[in-house]
């Protein structure tokens, strides 16, 4: 596997990166990625914490540019001299041409890390908003003083059911990649310790980071998004992780399930938690 630790990874603005994959630059967005042959471009510039990616093109015409804000200042000068350097022994680069033919765009799917925070909001903003319903609820019965008793049971029952719910997605995940997945053993990079790489099908280094030490770890990879990548853990660490998503799932679910009855016997009259005051 060649690897090329000299040229840094260049991270802006709004998860904005830039690297440099062997025979192009690989830009990744927030919500789409770029690939730039190096034939298609006409020269790097650091300017700043701003790293311009300037495209070939005909005598006349406007060069179409690619650019990242926020960057190091270090890492853009580095990688702008690296990328300059390489430029004129590209196979096939004519200055003269149109660079925007040879860049490719596709659509980044979610990441694993995406979808676990957006997951983690949601569940938090459900449960949360249950918690507030029923407070409501009991208040309209005609017994606000169940509010007292509502407000920490349901931080608690909010807390336990998304930890619950984030416990056993990340289980499920681990699961999918390491079964339906590509697994392969990436190595560590000398430069970086801790930083390991692996090759995905279409011939890009990616990145994953771990506890640094060894020559080589193993890897489970997304083959629809190589990007969606895990660390494949022991037996006992991912029988541990379903066990405990689900008791703090049930025992959140127990918690909600409480301050329904609560509520439901508040209206119909068999239950009165300001009469023993």
């Amino acid at each position: 596997m060649s690897i090329t630790p000299s040229i840094p990874v260049v991270q802006g603005s709004a998860k904005t990166t830039l690297q440099y994959e062997g025979d192009a630059l690989l830009l990744s967005r927030r919500h789409d990625e770029v690939r730039i042959p190096l034939a298609a471009i006409a020269q790097v510039i650091a300017k700043g914490r701003s790293l311009t990616v300037e495209l070939t093109a005909p005598a006349g015409a406007t060069s179409y540019t690619h650019r990242i804000d926020g960057a190091s200042e270090a890492a853009a000068i580095m990688f702008a001299a690296a990328v300059n350097d390489a430029l004129p022994g590209t196979a096939g680069r004519d200055t003269t041409a149109d660079g925007t033919a040879l860049v490719e765009t596709r659509t980044r799917p979610v990441s694993g890390r995406e979808r676990k925070t957006r997951l983690t909001m949601w569940w938090s903003a459900a449960t949360v908003a249950l918690a507030v319903l029923l407070c409501v609820l009991i208040a309209v019965a005609g017994q606000p003083v169940g509010i007292v008793l509502f407000v920490p049971l349901g931080f608690v029952a909010a807390g336990t059911t998304v930890l619950g719910v984030v416990s056993l997605n990340g289980w499920y995940r681990e699961f999918r990649l390491t079964r339906h997945g590509i697994t392969t053993l990436a190595a560590e990079d000398p430069g970086r310790p801790g930083t390991y790489l692996y090759t995905d099908p279409a011939g890009l280094v990616r990145q994953v980071r771990t506890w640094p030490g060894r020559l080589s770890t193993t890897v489970s990879y997304d083959p629809r998004d190589p990007a969606d990548v895990i660390l494949p853990r022991s037996t006992v660490s991912r029988r541990g992780e379903l066990c405990w998503g689900l008791l703090c799932a049930l025992a959140g679910v127990a918690f909600y399930a409480t301050m329904i009855a609560v509520v439901v016997q508040s209206f119909t009259g068999s239950l009165d938690l300001s009469g023993t005051a």
